[in-house]
């Protein structure tokens, strides 16, 4: 009689592990997860965080693709791996906002930094030196002048969109180009006293 009780339990024993089911639950949130932290920009403002996520991802999906294949399924192995991608996933979401507020105070900078530009520049140029052959490089400062004018407003387009990066990216243009008209009536002014020596 022992031996059939036993012979019953080895057959259920068998039969449960056999018939073991993924963690639906556990993968379902952990891949709610990764889907947020995607809503939330990481591949953007969080790149690296993100990979670590995807990279877990992939990990869970050929474990779960391995025990499916088992006669004798074992989903140990994927709750785990559920439970350190949902960890990654929210780490990613978190990252992503922090960098996309960080994103957004460079750029808000970054334009700042541009307008004052732009302004010196404005009033530098007043101070250029005119006379024969100097007429046309002040109307292309003007034109670089105008073109940084235009980045900012572009920039400031973009903060409105909420794409951080690509403002910060025409503000620091548009400082670079008023700097250089800048620089190039300063060397005007200094060449034109040496000229007069």
């Amino acid at each position: 009689m022992k031996k059939v009780i036993y012979a019953l339990f080895v057959v259920a024993l068998l039969g449960l592990i056999a018939c073991a089911k993924p963690p639906q639950q556990d993968i379902d949130a952990a891949k709610a997860a990764l889907n947020a932290a995607k809503q939330a920009e990481a591949d953007i403002y969080a790149p690296d965080s993100l990979k670590a996520a995807k990279d877990k991802e992939a990990q869970l999906d050929q474990e779960l693709a391995t025990q499916q294949n088992k006669f004798f399924k074992s989903y140990k192995v994927a709750a785990q791996l559920c439970t350190e991608l949902k960890s990654l996933a929210e780490k990613a979401k978190t990252d992503a906002v922090a960098g996309k507020e960080k994103a957004k105070a460079d750029a808000e900078a970054a334009i700042t930094a541009a307008e004052t530009a732009i302004a010196t520049a404005t009033e530098d140029l007043k101070k250029a030196p005119k006379g024969k052959g100097s007429q046309a490089d002040i109307a292309a400062m003007q034109g670089d002048l105008d073109a940084a004018t235009k980045a900012v407003e572009d920039a400031k387009a973009d903060m409105t969109a909420e794409k951080y990066l690509d403002a910060k990216s025409k503000a620091d243009t548009a400082k670079s180009q008023a700097e250089t008209v800048s620089a190039n009536v300063q060397q005007a002014i200094e060449m034109k006293k040496g000229g007069k020596k």
